[in-house]
């Protein structure tokens, strides 16, 4: 039985994003390590918490992608997983395209000696 939870292909992106949290004045400079169609896997974002909405932005080939987000997870290493709320579906077919230029991830299934 397999332990992938992904509904989704996962994408490498190692590109600059930025977060914008309600109440603040400056965005949030952050690292998208991964990316795919319902979310991203920040490299560091301490300072989100767990169910934190936030506004994400990302610029890929002179357009902005933008969504509101919110904290799904966070990483005992400072990663957050950010889960995308409501993309419009013009955003929605840029984060596909965006997606496509990517390097798809393989697919981490855990062995059955796994402990």
């Amino acid at each position: 039985m397999s332990e992938e939870r992904r509904r989704v292909p996962r994408y490498s992106a190692h590109v600059k994003a930025s977060i914008k949290v309600p109440g603040e004045s400056t965005a949030l400079a952050v690292m998208v390590e991964d990316l795919c169609v319902l979310g991203c896997l920040l490299e560091s974002a301490p300072t989100l918490e767990v169910h934190q909405e936030c506004e994400f932005a990302l610029t890929w080939k002179e357009r902005e992608f933008q969504s509101a987000a919110v904290v799904a997870w966070k990483g005992e290493q400072g990663q957050v997983g950010l889960e995308f709320l409501n993309i419009a579906p013009a955003n929605q077919e840029m984060l596909k395209e965006i997606c496509a230029d990517l390097l798809m991830k393989p697919l981490v299934r855990l062995s059955k000696d796994h402990h």
